[in-house]
């Protein structure tokens, strides 16, 4: 992992050195309105001359993060540089202990869930030795050593700050630090408004679990069956919680509001700018997403309903993900963490390329799931990286030579959101399949040990019932 994490870094400052910075940071693959190292310098610039960043269009980085910026502005652009690097390292820690406190979490579901990951005709130690290829180090390097992180961390955008405290809210629930993880869900939603409220559910879900006794990790490690009537679908302290939790994320995102109209001496131009804007979807500059070119040929009249309906999905995707993986402990919760991850870096309005780097690397943290999808996975991973690096091409003859359309662009964008959601509707689909294997297996094992136990009873009864029983299905 050091050794990985060595030769990251200084790949990272080997391109900086080499004035690549120059050449990335205005890639619309690689920057957003919102994360681009441009805007930012902008913002910075009217902000030490007594103007108001959010009096125009151009910045729309919320004003703590801009004030924690400008301390780095007065120093070497070196500095400035080092601090982005090292939020690639420390989301990468996080990614990795990620990882360990889900390798507990199997370890916990016991012989059932390996069972049920493992493929026919393979037994569950062989299995496990292919899971444990892809390591919790190997994820951490995964998203450190990505080529799509690298390039992301050295075009100075700002989009891996985002990444960090999306991992930061997981792992603290993972912890089971419930009070932790709505600091970071918080601070997710100041940097990545309205998206982000995909992870209260699932992070709620996941603290709740990871809280629980010693006992009931024992109650997981049976796997014994039990009737689907027999099981709640909601607990009640579950829900008691789940609100609790989502009140203090509200309440500390309240908390950030005011801090940043005190920070701003009182104006709330900053909420406009980076929070009504960026929701609003009025800067429609060209990006990885889909909504830049949907906005921009929808009719003014109808605006506002697509804005409603582009954004409003996603909150109905939550609470069916819960109540068909995410109530299913011990595993259950980290999957529904990790295809929340994924919907919000397919469904905001402004993403990047190294969006789907942190979307591939919290996929790897189940990597039973990738080898129950693999018919189909690797095929649509092709797709996403096709459109990704095709989008530079596009981009260059769309808006370099003047050759094409905005049709060049969206073509790509189309390809990458399109085999990027069926990606993550495969790997979640594999999860459902797991799930349901696990409960067949607990189902069968439990009616063989019924017939055991009543033949090793009662031989004659037991020849008897089965008869009756041959004898009605054939009938």
């Amino acid at each position: 992992m050091w050794l990985g994490s060595a030769v990251g870094i200084t790949l990272r400052y080997a391109l900086y050195f080499a004035r690549v910075p120059e050449m990335l940071e205005e890639h619309l693959e690689l920057n957003s309105p919102i994360t681009s190292h441009v805007r930012l310098k902008e913002g910075l610039f009217f902000l030490e001359n007594g103007i108001s960043p959010y009096a125009g269009d151009t910045c729309h980085t919320p004003p703590l993060v801009l004030l924690l910026l400008q301390l780095f502005h007065h120093v070497s652009p070196l500095v400035h540089f080092t601090a982005l690097v090292l939020v690639d390292v420390v989301t990468a820690l996080l990614l990795r202990k990620l990882a360990v406190f889900y390798r507990i979490a199997r370890q916990e579901a016991g012989v059932r869930w390996a069972e049920a990951s493992a493929p026919m005709g393979m037994a569950a130690k062989e299995a496990a030795g292919i899971e444990d290829v892809i390591s919790p180090a190997f994820v951490g390097l995964f998203y450190l050593l990505n080529p799509l992180t690298i390039a992301s961390c050295v075009a100075l955008s700002l989009q891996n700050l985002q990444h960090l405290v999306f991992a930061f809210a997981i792992v603290a629930a993972a912890a089971g630090k419930g009070g932790l993880s709505a600091i970071g869900v918080a601070l997710s939603l100041y940097v990545c408004p309205f998206t982000a409220v995909l992870l209260i559910l699932p992070c709620a879900a996941l603290a709740h679990q990871q809280s629980l006794s010693a006992r009931k990790a024992r109650d997981w490690e049976t796997g014994a069956y039990s009737p689907s009537w027999q099981q709640r679908i909601m607990n009640c302290g579950f829900i008691g919680y789940c609100v609790f939790f989502a009140s203090l994320t509200l309440g500390l995102f309240a908390c950030l509001l005011g801090a940043s109209a005190a920070a701003m001496g009182g104006e709330l131009q900053f909420f406009e700018a980076c929070f009504v804007s960026v929701i609003a979807v009025r800067d429609l500059t060209p990006n990885t997403g889909l909504f830049w070119y949907m906005f921009t040929e929808v009719f003014q009249r109808y605006y506002l309903l697509f804005i409603f309906a582009f954004h409003a999905h996603i909150l109905f995707y939550s609470v069916p993900l819960h109540l068909r993986l995410g109530c299913y402990a011990p595993t259950g919760t980290f999957i529904h963490c990790g295809a929340a991850l994924g919907m919000i870096c397919l469904f905001k309005p402004y993403p990047t390329a190294s969006d789907y780097g942190l979307m591939l690397s919290a996929m790897l943290v189940q990597a039973e799931l990738i080898k129950e999808s693999q018919q189909y996975f690797a095929f649509l991973l092709s797709g996403v990286m096709f459109g990704l690096s095709m989008v530079p091409t596009m981009v260059a003859v769309w808006l370099g030579r003047n050759a094409g359309n905005a049709n060049y662009m969206y073509n790509m964008t189309l390809i990458v959101n399109v085999f990027g959601s069926l990606t993550l509707s495969q790997w979640v689909k594999a999860g459902l399949r797991l799930r349901k294997r696990q409960h067949s297996l607990a189902y069968f094992r439990q009616l063989v040990l019924d017939i055991v136990d009543e033949v090793v009873a009662d031989p004659k009864a037991a020849k008897v019932k089965a008869s009756a029983h041959l004898d009605t299905a054939l009938q």
